[in-house]
């Protein structure tokens, strides 16, 4: 449990110094967390978590987990679009969205859970386009992953 968390300490603290390089034109997208909390469907936590496909060539386990989960943020910070109408009437928040990866490595059953309805839309079609994966697995076999991601949506203060 101490070196998970650990290695959840070291995610933020690197999403935290990149967060501090990112500004676009009057917007900000800045990933609160990537604490992502995994789980099969069934209730049971994999063995192997899902991995984007570009990272499954690494070889070494927390590289690979620390590769996909990088490719996530990326992708979501370079395809999230902040919805204009929300700019414009100052709308910021966090939006959580609950996705599954499933057997066939694909983002399915997404799900807002919260979030300003404004930004919600927006969120969940980024997870939904995420590319694809390989799927997590218990006892070998493919398994559903359920995972939950923080997204924030904030104005930059220019």
């Amino acid at each position: 449990m101490g070196i998970l968390l650990l290695y959840i300490v070291r995610i933020i603290e690197h999403i935290v110094s990149l967060s501090m390089h990112i500004g676009t034109l009057g917007t900000c997208l800045l990933l609160s967390s990537l604490v992502m909390q995994a789980q099969n469907t069934l209730l049971n936590a994999p063995e192997v978590m899902p991995i984007l496909n570009s990272c499954a060539v690494i070889e070494d386990r927390a590289e690979r987990e620390t590769c996909s989960n990088q490719g996530i943020m990326e992708h979501i910070m370079n395809k999230l679009e902040y919805p204009e109408e929300a700019q414009n009437a100052g709308i910021e928040g966090t939006v959580i969205v609950k996705f599954i990866i499933n057997k066939k490595g694909l983002v399915s059953e997404t799900k807002v859970l919260e979030g300003p309805p404004e930004l919600s839309k927006a969120a969940e079609t980024v997870v939904r386009r995420l590319p694809g994966f390989t799927p997590g697995t218990k006892h070998g076999k493919p398994v559903n992953v359920e995972r939950v991601l923080p997204i924030k949506f904030a104005l930059s203060r220019n």
